[in-house]
This record gives C-alpha cells, structure tokens and sequence, in this order.
C-alpha cells in the first residue's frame, strides 16, 4: 500500500472505532434509562400500622410512577398488598386487599385506566424481613408493583 492508502486505512479505522464507541455509549444511555424507569416503576411503598391511607412520603413514589405511565400506554402493573405479621390471616389478607386497592384507585384518579393495573393481597404471607420489632414490621406493610406487560417497551425508549 502506498502512504496515501495506508492514511485513508487508518482513518476508517479510526472513523469506525468511533462510530463504535458512540453506539455503545448510547446504548449505556438507553440501558441506563431503562433501569432508571424500572427503578421508578417497581419502587415499593409503604403504609402506617393497620392503614390503608397513601403517606406522604409514599404518595411521592406514587407521583414518580405517573409520568411514566403516561408515556408507556401499554404498561400493565400488578400491585401486590402486604402486611406485618401481626393480626389474623383474614384480616391481614384484606387489610393487605385495601392497600393494593387504595394505589389502585391513586392511579385512576389521575387518569390512569383501571384495566392497565391489577391488585392482588399476600397478607402476611411474603415478608421482606422476620424480625420481631417495628422496623422490620415497618418494611412489610407496603405494596409492591410488578410489570406485566409492555416492559419491553422500557428499553426501547419508546412510549408505544
């Protein structure tokens, strides 16, 4: 190869190295947003002793959830009902029914169609911690979210 071809060579390969890295940096980018997203969507919230209310500090989370809802019209979230392990299995069951009830009724009143989330109650059946004192039972009394459908529209970075 000659000087002139050997210079053309080097910088495709250099052009192409850096069309590489700036499509990687921007599927970081799209990866991390993501996990943010998901993050947000799956983030728990928690409720008092014996309550069904929405808490401030929970209302915040629920808020953080709304946007992407908007933008994902075909997001599907399941939100799971739980309690501490205090009470009668009964009681706890629909105790943990009017936690996920209450989210439930959170999102719609803000737009939100009811047929894009279900609710499901666990009771004391699916602890995250079995201490015995008020901060593990502080941990339990909450609802989670699971997405069940449309995930796969959060790492496309689309809102279809």
């Amino acid at each position: 190869l000659d000087a002139a071809q050997r210079a053309r060579a080097l910088r495709d390969s250099a052009d192409l190295a850096a069309q590489q890295a700036a499509a990687r940096a921007a599927q970081a980018a799209r990866d991390s947003a993501a996990a943010g997203t998901r993050a947000t969507l799956l983030a728990p919230v928690y409720f008092d002793y014996d309550a069904s209310e929405i808490r401030g500090d929970s209302r915040e989370v629920l808020e953080a959830k709304l946007p992407l809802l908007t933008r994902f019209a075909g997001l599907r979230l399941r939100v799971a009902g739980h309690t501490d392990d205090r009470g009668a299995d009964e009681y706890n069951l629909a105790l943990g029914q009017r936690r996920a009830a209450a989210v439930k009724r959170f999102f719609s009143e803000r737009g939100v169609d009811e047929s894009r989330v279900t609710i499901v109650s666990f009771g004391k059946e699916r602890p995250t911690c079995d201490a015995q004192d008020e901060s593990c039972w502080s941990r339990n009394r909450r609802a989670e979210f699971e997405v069940t459908a449309g995930g796969e529209s959060l790492s496309a970075g689309n809102g279809q």
